[in-house]
């Protein structure tokens, strides 16, 4: 019982302390007048105001490999560990190359027979040109005999007609006769045949050009088929010297995938399963950052950047942007139109440490502006309200309307929301206005047109802002003082 009544006793002080504790806020809250206590400040210049965007990523080099495999094999030498610094052209391992050897010595055998094929062919379509050559002057031969046959006929014609004549008149003897009829019919044979022998000749050189035409064919498809093994043998020449896989870059191996003896399968697209290691240029590092959609349209190329990286929280790192997104970074789940999207921005820091790894954690902070002697006032101080506008844009204030009671009656008037601030007359009235902002740094934002310098707003406390209406008589202190006490503004 001595417990609970202990434990009674705690509460009931408790509660009555927080009952306290609410009444004095209240009463320092509002005064016996009932103002709210708010905190007023002149409107001055700022010698220097920087606009900064703010993103996170991470560290990687500006030239970097994933090195994977072209052919399937066993990994039977590994030459280089993580860590280890190459140069390129360097050899990093190799494959076991027995299955590419056997495929590139037969699409070699392949190719060679094929080419001796080919070869053979083109012999052959020589020899038979050469023996087309042959009998077209055979056929120019023959018709030269030809000729001369019919000239031979026409003469022993000739002979012959006149010793049947004189035959006839008892002028020769029959001997004569039977000779010269001898001579004319051996004459008509010897050109018949000229004849034959020239129509086989034409005959002969009609059926070697088509035998040529068929041989050129054949060569013709032999030459296609020896561009086609050869494509073979050099397809299979190019994987057997991608048994052995070399550098491509001059680099550090900052990651390495396999061991020796393991499997090394061909690598194919999203399949990171297939890298074998990773070869970075270190020489060049860049911090790949993603910016809000909100902040993309201030980035510029070569603007100053502080990077920041988790590794080396008391270093921070020179840089500028050197790339800017176009596209908004998409992911593999499915998005919507509602959702934030980031868009990928480069930063190449100036004078990297050795320190950096690919891989850290970093923070860019972008100097998107930056801005000198100009009007700021702090972020609080910009608030949203829902206000009449008049013909000209001006706000309409509720309390500066007559005839309030016909007002109540009235229609309700249209209402936009505008950004502004809460001016302070000089009897303590705030008084709504409406501002054009500018730049916006870490603590304040610049005011492009709606105040002047010496203009006294209110500044805080953020909930006295967000409850404060247009027409409210206040009471002002300045920021940072202590309890609320009524000041005058200064002249």
């Amino acid at each position: 019982m001595d417990k609970k009544k202990k434990r009674a006793i705690w509460w009931i002080a408790g509660g009555a302390a927080l009952v306290v504790i609410i009444i004095v806020i209240l009463l320092l809250a509002f005064k016996s007048n009932g103002r709210p206590i708010v905190e007023a400040d002149l409107v001055q210049l700022s010698d220097k105001l920087t606009a900064i965007v703010t993103a996170s990523g991470e560290i990687k080099p500006k030239n970097y490999v994933d090195l994977q495999s072209e052919i399937t094999g066993v990994i039977t030498e590994l030459y280089v560990k993580e860590g280890d610094s190459v140069r390129k052209g360097d050899v990093l391992l190799k494959i076991d190359p027995f299955q590419t050897e056997a495929d590139a010595r037969s699409a070699e055998y392949q190719f060679r027979a094929t080419e001796e094929e080919a070869r053979n062919t083109k012999h052959q379509i020589e020899e038979a040109k050469l023996n087309l050559r042959i009998t077209e002057a055979n056929l120019r031969s023959a018709r030269a005999e030809l000729d001369q046959a019919q000239i031979n006929l026409e003469h022993e014609a000739s002979l012959f007609k006149r010793k049947q004549q004189l035959h006839e008149d008892n002028l020769v003897s029959r001997e004569e006769y039977d000779l010269a009829r001898s001579s004319f019919r051996l004459a008509e044979s010897r050109v018949e045949a000229a004849k034959a022998r020239l129509s086989e000749l034409e005959t002969r050189i009609e059926v070697s050009k088509v035998n040529i035409q068929q041989m050129e064919n054949s060569y013709q498809a032999a030459a296609s088929r020896v561009g086609q093994f050869q494509a073979m043998l050099d397809r299979a020449r190019d994987l057997l010297n991608k048994t052995v896989l070399t550098s491509p870059l001059t680099g550090v191996i900052t990651k390495l995938e396999v061991e020796k003896g393991e499997r090394a399968v061909p690598g194919m697209m999203f399949n990171p399963s297939a890298t074998l290691m990773t070869i970075a240029d270190l020489s060049v590092i860049e911090a790949e950052v993603k910016v809000d959609e909100t902040d993309i349209v201030n980035v510029k190329l070569n603007q100053p950047v502080i990077v920041k990286v988790d590794a080396l929280p008391d270093r921070p790192l020179n840089g500028h942007v050197t790339e800017i997104g176009n596209s908004a970074i998409t992911t593999g789940t499915t998005t919507t139109t509602d959702q934030a999207k980031d868009f990928k921005v480069v930063v190449q820091l100036d004078n990297p440490p050795v320190q950096l790894r690919p891989g850290l954690s970093a923070t860019a902070e972008i100097t998107t502006a930056v801005k000198e002697n100009i009007l700021a006032v702090p972020l609080q101080a910009v608030v949203m309200r829902e206000v009449e506008l008049d013909g000209i844009g001006g706000v309409v204030h509720p309390w500066q309307k007559k005839d309030a009671k016909k007002e109540k009656d009235a229609k309700k008037p249209k209402l936009v929301e505008k950004q502004g601030v809460f001016k302070v007359d000089k009897e303590n009235r705030v008084v709504f206005v409406l501002v054009e902002t500018g730049i916006t740094g870490e603590t304040k934002i610049e005011i492009l047109k709606g105040l002047t310098k010496g203009d006294e707003i209110v500044v805080g406390s953020f909930k006295t802002l967000r409850n404060l209406k247009d027409g409210d008589f206040v009471q002002k202190r300045r920021p940072g003082t202590g309890p609320a006490r009524d000041e005058e503004q200064s002249s």
